[in-house]
């Protein structure tokens, strides 16, 4: 037996061994797209991962959401103390811009907008609805009855103008000034909540926040109980929302095979090329065998 005789069925082997792993690694991935002889499409094209690619993307959505990202997993996320302060420390951080305003309040800068629109309908009712319910034509009857006691004291005046008298006087007043403010309450209210809402649309909302709450640390404290209060009401019909499995798995279909193979070479590479070199070295084992038989 030459030496020839003896080297050759093991290269030749591994050879073989070799190139049959890497042609089917390469299958995997490629070709990208059908190849077509005419009308027929020539098998085992395209690629497995290619031509799955629907089927794995749904799998791989499924898999990551059952297994890393379910609704429990979410939910004690946004519950996690760790969680709480990161959206109150972000929070704080806008609040503190002094450049952040609430301009989008400013009715002269958003004549068309249906929400400002409705916002100041509803704070003028509610102003004509609570100077109404105070007790305006009260207020006035007894406010006259004090001023003109004041001012005449016990004199003969103050005496003809009894409590019968002052309460007939003032009556028609206050139901004119009710009436008048029912009646006309908008064309007072609506320049005044204009100017209002312009004042505090350039005012830093640093400031605002400020002159309600003075201290940083109770500020912070306020926007964590109200987040906390919030998440632990809702946070299972938010996370239930969201669709992770779907998310993942349409990021999958929308990805080109390319760069998903790419992907996939990137986090296995080593192992593939292991998988390469075994079968060189089973191929070299089973030529070796080989010669002695």
């Amino acid at each position: 037996m030459t030496l020839f005789n003896i080297i050759a069925p093991p290269v030749i082997g591994a050879i073989i061994g070799y190139g049959t792993n890497a042609i089917a690694i390469r299958m995997l991935f490629r070709p990208r797209n059908p190849v077509m002889i005419g009308r027929f499409r020539l098998p085992f094209t395209p690629g497995v991962v290619p031509k799955r690619k629907d089927f794995l993307a749904g799998i791989l959505g499924q898999a990551i959401s059952d297994q890393f990202w379910g609704l429990d997993d979410l939910e004690s996320v946004f519950l996690s103390e760790e969680f709480k302060t990161a959206v109150a420390e972000r929070i704080m951080i806008i609040l503190s811009d002094p450049d952040a305003k609430l301009s989008f309040l400013d009715p002269h800068q958003a004549q068309d907008s249906e929400i400002m629109r409705k916002l100041k309908d509803e704070l003028c009712i509610r102003i004509q609805a609570a100077v109404l319910k105070s007790g305006l034509g009260e207020i006035i009857i007894e406010q006259a009855g004090t001023l003109l006691h004041e001012r005449f004291g016990n004199g003969v005046v103050s005496k003809v103008l009894n409590e019968k008298t002052i309460t007939a006087v003032s009556d028609p007043i206050a139901e004119y000034i009710e009436k008048h403010i029912l009646e006309n309450g908008r064309e007072i209210l609506m320049p005044l909540i204009d100017e209002e809402l312009h004042d505090l649309s350039g005012e830093p909302i640093a400031n605002i926040i400020e002159s309600i709450i003075p201290d940083k640390d109770a500020q912070c404290a306020l926007i964590t109980s109200v987040y906390a209060s919030f998440m632990e009401n809702h946070a299972r019909a938010i996370v239930e929302s969201i669709d992770i499995g779907g998310m993942i798995a349409e990021k999958v279909r929308d990805m080109d095979p390319a760069d998903l193979e790419e992907l996939t070479l990137f986090v296995v590479k080593r192992e593939l090329r292991y998988v390469e070199m075994l079968g060189g070295f089973i191929g070299a084992i089973i030529g070796a065998v080989n010669i002695f038989l």
